[in-house]
């Protein structure tokens, strides 16, 4: 008589542990199928023990991630392909997701909690994340489980949960620094649930204090080896002359915001590629182009969010729709003032710690909705992901620069005494080499750099492959490329996905 109730409770976690295999899949799939890129390998540089240079040391000089480069130095002590040293990032994207329904349940019922966390198992932008030698997954793992942590704090105040709280906060810190500014979302959400009093206030200061003892000594390199004065200009754009200012005028882009939702909608795989935004200046040209895509991916996901946030503020409290929106808003409104101050340029991966948030109000939309219309909703957002997905493992506009095949294609043709040109992804081209061909690098700015770089080039190679990549880096307006053709003759050109492989002779 008991089986009944017995099964109705199992029901919830059988979906839950099949939307985590789902999500096991998703970035298990095709994990080493593309080419690391320059990001990765700087991952890859400071995980690699050197000879007078051993991995503590090199952790302890890490102040951006010693965390997630710790665990690819374990992994990599087993095996150096791609797609093993990306396992850690999967493993962290897969844990996030039952996380996220741990936080989202006590606050919005399982069924919401339950949407969440299918949102998240086949978000695009988090498969890529997770599917990446970088820090970033690992930081939305921490943050999300510090979330959990505060309101197990809150439920009943004890010094392991304190512990707790103070470890998950730490290792997001230590995997990636925005995770710094999801701490004060912590600490409104701990204040607003626990009230503030004596006792609270000591409490979450203790847990502060033990976090500060946990990275103390990545605080002591930042602040002692660390000029802020070249990380930001703080003066207002227009005060000083564009020569002065480290990154022009200023990098902020009001723009970004709304991309950024669009990113965390479908990823970087559904609409314009990232190759495409970074060759193009022009707005009215991406919404030529993909203007169908971004309308209806904003219609979809704007309608849930709104849905989310007004519905969910009705049915359990301002609050309760608020604490995810600090989550979102605090890093986006950090990394905005970042800009502002030219310290650096706008990304979606250092805002990504307010994904899981992001899609838990679209998941609490969803739940929301009718019953006809809730089944319509998820099928229209799975339907739209499931394209992201797609393009995410098929399609060769979308995916990494192919260095990797490329350096294979010219080891199979490259002459002995010949060399190889690659601009920005010279130590790519390394990481994959096997022969002893030179590998040269010529940066395109300053122009008195470029012509040094390029007077040894042409003294010390007849015959070389120009690796042509990424070239909004290092040779936006193709002076390289110009000055090369002034005295060599372009012979077979091999294509990959963002790469170039271009043959050149001297000119007799």
């Amino acid at each position: 008589m008991n089986a009944g109730p017995h099964l109705h409770a199992r029901r919830p976690r059988v979906l839950l542990a099949a939307i985590v295999v789902l999500a096991a899949a998703l970035r298990f799939l095709s994990i080493g199928a593309q080419s690391l890129w320059i990001d990765e390998y700087l991952t890859l540089e400071v995980a690699t023990p050197k000879p007078g240079y051993p991995i503590w040391q090199l952790l302890l000089h890490n102040i951006h991630g010693p965390l997630h480069a710790f665990a690819v130095f374990l992994f990599g002590l087993v095996d150096r392909s791609d797609g093993w040293l990306r396992v850690p990032s999967a493993l962290a994207g897969i844990a996030t997701v039952p996380l996220l329904f741990a936080w989202m349940r006590p606050r919005f019922g399982a069924a919401a909690a339950m949407w969440g966390a299918f949102l998240l198992a086949i978000n695009p932008l988090h498969v890529h994340y997770s599917q990446e030698l970088r820090n970033y997954a690992f930081a939305v793992l921490f943050v999300t489980a510090g979330a959990v942590c505060v309101d197990r704090l809150v439920a009943r105040p004890t010094r392991a949960r304190a512990a707790a709280l103070a470890g998950c906060a730490a290792a997001a810190v230590l995997s990636n620094f925005s995770a710094t500014f999801s701490y004060a979302a912590h600490a409104l959400s701990f204040f607003k649930r626990a009230g503030v009093s004596r006792a609270t206030v000591i409490g979450f200061a203790t847990v502060t204090l033990l976090l500060v003892v946990l990275i103390s000594p990545w605080i002591y390199r930042v602040s002692t080896f660390v000029d802020f004065g070249r990380l930001a200009t703080p003066v207002r754009p227009g005060q000083l002359d564009l020569a002065e200012r480290l990154r022009g005028d200023t990098t902020f882009r009001i723009e970004a915001v709304p991309y950024a939702v669009f990113a965390y909608s479908v990823g970087f795989t559904l609409g314009p590629s990232l190759r495409e935004l970074h060759e193009t200046t022009s707005l009215p040209g991406v919404f030529a182009r993909h203007g169908a895509v971004i309308t209806w991916v904003c219609a979809l996901f704007g309608a849930l969010l709104v849905s989310g946030v007004l519905r969910g503020a009705r049915a359990f409290g301002r609050w309760a729709v608020a604490e995810p929106l600090l989550y979102i808003g605090i890093p986006l409104l950090a990394t905005l003032a970042l800009n502002w101050q030219n310290a650096k340029a706008f990304n979606v991966r250092y805002v990504l710690v307010g994904l899981p948030m992001y899609l838990a109000l679209i998941g609490l939309g969803v739940a929301s909705l009718a019953r006809w219309r809730r089944a319509l909703a998820g099928l229209l957002v799975a339907a739209t992901c499931a394209a992201s997905l797609w393009n995410h493992y098929t399609d060769s506009r979308y995916a990494k620069e192919d260095v990797r095949s490329a350096v294979r294609a010219i080891e199979a043709r490259i002459a002995p005494g010949e060399c190889i040109l690659a601009p920005t992804v010279w130590q790519i081209v390394e990481v994959y080499a096997t022969t002893d061909a030179p590998v040269v690098n010529v940066y395109g700015a300053p122009e008195s750099m470029m012509q040094d770089q390029l007077a040894h080039l042409f003294v010390q190679c007849d015959s070389f492959w120009y690796v042509r990549a990424r070239t909004w880096v290092d040779d936006p307006q193709g002076r390289v490329l110009d000055k090369i053709s002034e005295r060599y003759v372009r012979g077979q050109a091999l294509e990959f996905p963002g790469v170039s492989a271009i043959h050149f002779m001297r000119k007799r």
